[in-house]
């Protein structure tokens, strides 16, 4: 894997090749980078979390875990967490080594061509610029036949020194949430979260991430005491403000744009192996939250037209 940045008075941006993974995005002004990393690069070779990680061809949980191509013939999936496929499988857009190419002095281009995976051969790109304080993901998709596309990145935020983001401070845009089975996989069961059992995940309003913790719920105990859903935006347009995020102080704060229908909060609930983060510690629960912006989870098996031979995708986010 080989190591590129993007810098400029602003802000700071590292990633590497293996994955497109993201390892730093550093506000220059407090000097505190946003994203919670591991300590040695080598932990990327496994990365169970999924740490700054391009995932796909598609995001999120597909159960049952086979789709109907554009043959109308039935493709099965392999399952990597129990009965499920997760985040493209076995072998995902995480632990490929992408080509890296420098467009200029504010952009770099990641290509690869997924022509060995379950999915029909498709030619993907991420662009990746940074612009005044504000960073951008472009990812691509363009297929022969119509196929399977469903990506994001599955970076985690901490915007201070804590070891957990508990006294982080949250707002989304109006959303409803989509409520999980047994398997954690995304149904067609929806919430405003009105009701007193999902009201604590309502962030509609600004209020600290810890008033969704450890709450004593059938769904706070099924999202192993955190965040783990689906929100859905009631608007799509880019340029509306879908999180704001800000630590503790209000020194550090990052207010994501994104094109994508749906994002994925996910506070880090269920560890399974002990890691080394670039904090000096092991993985802590709650270290830190993802925001995977992308199309509704499970969406082979809800709408009609999953299949596409072009793929488009924004997320912009801004840093200050």
């Amino acid at each position: 894997m080989k190591k590129y940045q993007l810098e400029n008075e602003n802000v700071l941006i590292e990633f590497l090749s293996y994955g497109g993974i993201l390892t730093k995005m550093v506000n220059k002004k407090t000097n505190q980078n946003y994203l919670l990393a591991y300590e040695k690069e080598e932990d990327y070779l496994t990365n169970p979390y999924f740490f700054g990680a391009t995932i796909g061809r598609n995001a999120g949980r597909t159960y049952p875990p086979f789709y109907i191509n554009h043959q109308g013939e039935k493709v099965e999936l392999d399952t990597n967490e129990g009965k499920v496929h997760l985040h493209g499988g076995k072998n995902g857009l995480h632990q490929v080594e992408w080509q890296v190419e420098k467009i200029n002095s504010t952009g770099y281009l990641l290509t690869f061509e997924d022509d060995a995976s379950l999915y029909e051969p498709m030619k993907l790109e991420l662009v990746y610029t940074l612009k005044d304080n504000c960073f951008k993901i472009e990812m691509k998709g363009s297929a022969n036949d119509p196929t399977i596309c469903n990506l994001t990145n599955h970076s985690y935020f901490n915007l201070s020194q804590e070891e957990t983001i508990n006294e982080h401070f949250l707002k989304t845009a109006p959303a409803t949430i989509q409520l999980i089975d047994q398997q954690f996989v995304p149904t067609e069961e929806y919430s405003r979260m009105q009701e007193v059992e999902y009201r604590s995940f309502d962030f509609s309003q600004e209020k600290k991430l810890k008033t969704a913790l450890k709450q004593n719920t059938d769904l706070s105990k099924l999202c192993a005491e955190g965040i783990d859903l689906a929100y859905y935006f009631n608007q799509k347009e880019c340029n509306t403000a879908k999180i704001e995020l800000s630590d503790a102080e209000r020194k550090n704060r990052l207010t994501i744009y994104s094109d994508q229908g749906a994002c994925v909060i996910y506070t880090l609930n269920k560890l399974s192996t002990e890691e080394n983060t670039n904090k000096g510690t092991k993985v802590k629960k709650f270290g830190g939250i993802t925001f995977e912006m992308q199309r509704k989870p499970n969406y082979v098996h809800t709408e009609k037209n999953y299949l596409t031979n072009d793929y488009h995708s924004c997320t912009v986010y801004e840093i200050e």
